[in-house]
């Protein structure tokens, strides 16, 4: 297109192929938008009230069911219109089959794009709640279904606020409910994993339950890296075995698995794609 563009006599018609291909995008950008806004609304009126509704009668199943399905429905509506493939690796099943049985996990996974928690909702087929930052308690609707999901929102600005979150965390896995915790504490901009916080593990030491190490690549160019409206990519999601951790009062062996589910993370992330 630039080569045509150097030539003075087809510089209209260059300009006129480059406008109705920004329309294109704009009209696709504006699209997936209201489809989203829709999508949004129409989650809140059939899922989120509902599941408000049961949880104040005390029917709690019922509540989960209706979030964690809609919450699926979501999120995979989501990756569709990023045109995010997902390629998985790993065996769930075993996991799922523990979860339906009542015991909880404690999911690690690196964290590199704000899809990571569309990917866990649409792809783990499991009900898992996550450790959020507090930013995202004040996205309308988005708020409600991660707190229906028995999330737990964290201030890492606070460390008192944020053991507390920890602690809470823990409490809700000794009761069955797996929880999903990114211990880089950030997004990683770079495609590089940052070193793992130790203290994200305390929720798993705590409880006592198992480790399951998650992997996850190149989701950034669905969103944050993505070039134009109609980009597809593909994405890696890894699913490693359940690892048990040690007591928390053993302070060498807990670093000794720290150390391990790190490894086991870069080392899967490295070997993906």
């Amino acid at each position: 297109m630039i080569s045509f563009c150097n030539r003075m006599d087809t510089m209209p018609a260059c300009i006129a192929e480059i406008s109705i291909d920004l329309g294109v995008c704009m009209i696709h950008i504006i699209w997936g938008f209201i489809i989203f806004i829709v999508a949004l609304l129409v989650t809140f009126v059939i899922a989120v009230i509902p599941a408000l509704l049961l949880r104040l009668v005390g029917l709690r199943k019922a509540s989960d069911a209706i979030v964690y399905y809609f919450a699926g429905l979501l999120a995979n509506m989501i990756l569709l219109l990023c045109g995010v493939k997902v390629k998985i690796s790993g065996d769930i099943r075993p996991i799922q089959k523990r979860i339906r049985e009542g015991e909880g996990f404690c999911f690690i996974s690196n964290h590199t794009s704000i899809l990571d928690i569309a990917i866990m909702f649409g792809k783990l087929h499991a009900p898992v709640g996550f450790v959020a930052k507090r930013e995202l308690a004040y996205i309308p609707v988005i708020n409600l279904i991660i707190w229906l999901a028995h999330s737990v929102f964290i201030d890492r600005k606070n460390f008192k606020r944020s053991v507390a979150s920890v602690r809470k965390a823990a409490d809700n896995i000794r009761k069955g409910q797996s929880m999903v915790i990114f211990p880089e504490g950030t997004r990683s901009k770079t495609g590089e994993i940052a070193p793992f916080k130790h203290g994200s593990f305390r929720m798993a030491t705590e409880s006592g339950v198992d480790i399951v190490p998650l992997t996850i690549k190149g989701v950034r160019t669905g969103l944050e890296d993505r070039k134009h409206a109609f980009q597809k990519s593909v994405c890696y999601l890894n699913i490693g075995d359940p690892i048990s951790p040690p007591k928390p009062e053993d302070r060498e062996a807990v670093s000794q698995m720290i150390a391990q589910v790190e490894s086991g993370i870069r080392e899967a992330y490295n070997s993906l794609g």
